[in-house]
């Protein structure tokens, strides 16, 4: 088993970061403080919403466990002075959320599989609980979502859930598996923003008029 304290660490990573890049698009959005909170805690507690009302484990985890929102929020108003001090955000805000990014995934898949979900679907609940605060996020903030444009960024986490659900199959401690798997996301996330990577586009040509 992992150890509780290994576990509870990774998750306040995963909130503190995904708070901050939340906090950070409300800054370059100009919005006041309360918008900054919002932001943050929805970044950082959305897509594990979204994941545990799909799978039925209700009430979600930041109800039982109102830690997560407590720390969300301070983080994001701790950011706040960042923003003050005309502290370009761009950058801080795209690693923080590629962080948020590799934790979440991870451990989004990790809590389907425990539950006795299917590897494929435990999958898939990795992604939305590693994507869809950013979406709701960025769909407040008046902006495209990352995942609708064509940065690697959902496939970032997709390879990582994949790569988890396979490596639980071997005999490797719990640990091994879940750094492993991180470190994948997190790698593929921040080699896509350097070497500027992008997935291929489809688009159909208009057709002639007859």
């Amino acid at each position: 088993m992992l150890a509780i304290n290994l576990l509870a660490f990774l998750q306040f990573i995963g909130v503190a970061a995904f708070a901050v890049s939340g906090a950070l698009v409300a800054g370059e959005r100009e919005m006041d403080w309360f918008g900054v909170v919002v932001l943050g805690v929805i970044v950082a507690v959305g897509g594990g919403t979204i994941r545990d009302m799909m799978l039925g484990a209700t009430p979600v985890f930041w109800i039982v466990s109102s830690w997560y929102v407590v720390v969300a929020s301070v983080f994001a108003l701790a950011t706040i002075p960042l923003m003050k001090w005309g502290i370009d955000v761009r950058r801080p805000m795209l690693i923080a959320d590629a962080i948020g990014l590799a934790v979440f995934a991870i451990l989004g898949t990790r809590k389907a599989l425990d539950m006795g979900i299917s590897g494929p679907v435990a999958v898939i609940m990795g992604v939305v609980t590693g994507v869809f605060g950013g979406l709701i996020r960025d769909v407040l903030a008046n902006r495209t979502p990352i995942i609708l444009k064509r940065e690697v960024y959902a496939l970032a986490a997709l390879v990582g859930a994949a790569l988890f659900v396979v490596l639980r199959e071997f005999d490797l401690p719990a640990s091994v598996n879940l750094w492993t798997s991180m470190v994948t996301v997190l790698a593929i996330r921040l080699a896509a923003l350097a070497m500027r990577w992008s997935i291929p586009t489809f688009r159909i040509e208009p057709s002639e008029p007859e």
